[in-house]
């Protein structure tokens, strides 16, 4: 498989305290990968390193070059502009109107698309927030905690995106602090415990089977 990312002995400290402790870990392409840990174990801090958004204190990241996308924490939208205004503003000439269009559709985002983001409740920011993340044609979509604020509707809507998307060659990395918001959607998981890898599981099908000790392991 085609590597898009790949971090070798990673770790970034915040004033003398090691947020990320000499992580391995790849991202290839296609793949959907979990990102599961307790509160503060890392998470954000590992997506924002991947984005450049953190830089690491030391180890090497390979693929930055990458076109990457991500949603972290809540979607940063203009409240007196329209969803619709927010997709053609921040869309690139590898997007047309026919694939706004579409993820309109897919995200199910037409009854308050051309309303402005003020009136929006989370849930409404939230998708538009994923929308916004899937324009473009990026090569890794890096989405953090993106079922908070979602009702039932909406997380399924989310997973059928990932999917089509997934099948389009685009990766994923995508975080929670709940195994079962990933079940049906990923390939594999990594778990995270105060910014260490503790484990890498290939065979997300198993993760009901030994989804106890996993969370032992987190504790």
């Amino acid at each position: 498989m085609k590597t898009i990312v790949k971090l070798n002995q990673v770790s970034v400290t915040f004033k003398k305290k090691k947020a990320l402790a000499n992580l391995d870990c790849e991202l290839f392409a296609g793949e959907v990968v979990g990102l599961v840990g307790p509160n503060g174990a890392g998470k954000t801090t590992l997506m924002k390193t991947i984005l450049g958004l953190v830089p690491a204190s030391q180890g090497s990241i390979i693929g930055q070059e990458q076109k990457m996308a991500s949603l972290i924490e809540q979607p940063g939208l203009y409240p007196f502009m329209t969803g619709l205004e927010h997709l053609e503003l921040f869309s690139d000439q590898s997007c047309n109107q026919l694939e706004i269009d579409q993820l309109i559709q897919l995200l199910d985002l037409t009854e308050f698309i051309n309303q402005k983001t003020k009136d929006y409740s989370l849930g409404m920011k939230q998708r538009l927030g994923i929308a916004l993340a899937l324009l473009n044609k990026p090569q890794l979509v890096i989405l953090d905690e993106p079922m908070n604020g979602l009702d039932p509707y909406s997380v399924k809507l989310l997973k059928e995106a990932i999917l089509i998307y997934r099948k389009a060659g685009i990766s994923f990395l995508i975080s929670s602090h709940i195994l079962s918001e990933l079940e049906q959607i990923v390939d594999r998981v990594l778990l995270v415990k105060a910014g260490e890898l503790v484990e890498n599981v290939e065979h997300p099908e198993l993760l009901n089977d030994f989804e106890e000790g996993l969370l032992a392991k987190l504790a």
